[in-house]
């Protein structure tokens, strides 16, 4: 297959960051060239995320990784609950059919990132005062805002009424321009705070007490107790085989499981005479209501041991398709994945869920609490309702490939519930079709966004996206957008060939760098 290339793949034999931002990618190179390991320059690179994409992934949202460190892979799940002091009655009350997007009513649920960035120091091998020093002098001294950011801001503050969001993102009001330096002073003091009396005081110390009091200012129904109960999960990944490659995707509440399942039915569906883009364009349909159904808090609906066999995969084929139509609506996030030649990796996504989450700003925080429980039903006989201390189904995963019990591939995206269609597609495209990552990163992209109460009814495609076949057979609307268009997500990928060399690539329609030291 003829492809093109926005950019070259970066090589090399030593080790690649790549990221959403010129600066993460810098400062996890920094740490890998002092001698830091994997788990090292994730906590680096994840910090000034947080700093230069605050409205994508800031301290406010939740984590996940796939982590592969001495031929080991580990699935870490660092999601917040919902607050002990939250449930559907809350919202009956008020005459809500639905959980809010914007508002105290939507930071409901517990800031996970700081807790993964916790269970990646138990493999660091540098000070994590040192590892979060990049991000502290970022915040502090300022960065020039990039047109991506600065639209979300300018976007964000139509809406927000939170007086501390119009604050810290706004000068007077007035949104940053493309190439205004940004400085983050409060978000500065943050980190240094957890730089100086250790992470664990985000959910348990000094900043905890802060924090919890700072919620109860803002109306956010989060308190000191739900910081305190908040811990990663470290524990297998999901796996699955893709022709003689192994698949790994993170445990639910993530929803990576839908990538094991839709890889695995291609084996399992009978129509010999679609090509073979058709027939994945029909895996994602029946893997949809596989992911409607199966998924979500793990402690209250375990997934299906058997969810990758034959007779599971055919109930799901006749399971009837939701009658509500496709929004449509795109979910914000970040993906980075760093590798080095020996075979470890990590792959990682956070994120606040629609661009700044809730868009409430904690008093003196410097960041915006993620909206991750709107996702939450309000009906009481959904497995996803809404219910103190739960998880809810989430739309975060990370995608790693190994042949051979090789590491060969990281994968991942933002973009909301389209996440396991795009790892799919990218798994089709490196391995079937021999595209390099930067190849198949801008590829024109071809999705169907629908969360897990929607029929996927809408199938939205770049321009320059080929068929084999008629999609009006599959959807009742077909959206063209243009190339290279962020509804597709933002995604990163790296390999790592056969003989170790590592190649890198990075999304285009995002502030994406792949990067690597030179010596």
């Amino acid at each position: 297959m003829k492809a093109t290339r926005t950019r070259p793949d970066i090589m090399s034999q030593k080790s690649i960051v790549s990221t959403s931002s010129i600066y993460a990618s810098q400062a996890g190179v920094k740490v890998l060239e002092k001698g830091g390991n994997i788990a090292d320059a994730a906590i680096a690179t994840s910090a000034v995320l947080a700093v230069t994409q605050n409205n994508l992934c800031g301290l406010g949202g939740d984590g996940f990784a796939l982590l592969r460190l001495n031929g080991k892979i580990v699935s870490i799940n660092s999601s917040g609950k919902s607050s002990k002091n939250i449930n559907r009655d809350v919202y009956h009350k008020k005459g809500l059919k639905s959980i809010p997007y914007m508002g105290n009513m939507a930071a409901i649920t517990v800031p996970g990132l700081a807790g993964l960035w916790q269970e990646l120091e138990k493999q660091s091998t540098i000070e994590t005062k040192e590892l979060l020093s990049y991000s502290i002098k970022i915040a502090r001294e300022g960065f020039p805002v990039t047109h991506n950011y600065a639209r979300s801001i300018e976007v964000t503050l139509r809406r927000a009424k939170d007086k501390n969001f119009r604050e810290t993102f706004s000068n007077g009001g007035l949104p940053p321009l493309q190439g205004d330096i940004f400085f983050q002073e409060d978000l500065a003091s943050t980190i240094e705070s957890l730089s100086n009396d250790g992470l664990d005081s985000f959910y348990r110390g000094n900043y905890a007490d802060r924090l919890s009091k700072a919620f109860q200012k803002s109306g956010i129904a989060i308190d000191g107790e739900d910081l305190s109960k908040h811990h990663a999960i470290a524990e297998k990944p999901l796996k699955s085989k893709y022709e003689d490659r192994d698949i790994y995707e993170l445990q639910p509440n993530s929803q990576g499981a839908t990538v094991n399942f839709n890889l695995n039915s291609l084996k399992f569906m009978d129509d010999k005479n679609l090509g073979r883009e058709e027939l994945i364009m029909k895996s994602h349909l029946i893997a949809n209501k596989f992911r409607r159904k199966y998924i979500g808090d793990p402690h209250k609906m375990p997934l299906p041991q058997n969810y990758l066999d034959e007779s599971f995969y055919w109930n799901v084929v006749d399971m009837p398709d939701s009658r509500i139509p496709s929004s449509g609506k795109d979910g914000d996030t970040t993906y980075f994945t760093i590798a080095n030649g020996e075979g470890d990796a990590i792959s990682m996504i956070q994120s606040n869920y629609t661009g700044f989450g809730s868009a409430v700003v904690p008093e003196g925080t410097g960041f915006s609490m993620q909206n991750r429980g709107s996702y939450f039903s309000l009906d009481e006989n959904h497995h996803n309702a809404l219910e103190p201390e739960k998880r809810t189904f989430h739309t975060l995963c990370a995608c790693m490939v190994e042949r051979n019990g090789e590491f060969e591939y990281s994968i991942g995206t933002m973009g909301g519930d389209i996440q396991p269609q795009v790892h799919a597609n990218k798994i089709h495209e490196l391995i079937d079709l021999g595209l390099t990552p930067q190849e198949a990163i801008d590829l024109p992209r071809i999705n169907m966004p629908a969360n897990i109460y929607e029929n996927p009814d809408i199938l939205s495609f770049e321009e320059g996206a080929k068929f084999s076949y008629d999609p009006s057979k599959y959807f009742k609307r077909l959206r063209v957008t243009d190339y290279l268009d962020s509804s597709h997500g933002h995604c990163q990928i790296i390999k790592r060939g056969e003989n170790g060399t590592l190649f890198g690539g990075a999304d285009p329609r995002g502030d994406g760098f792949a990067l690597s030291p030179v010596f």
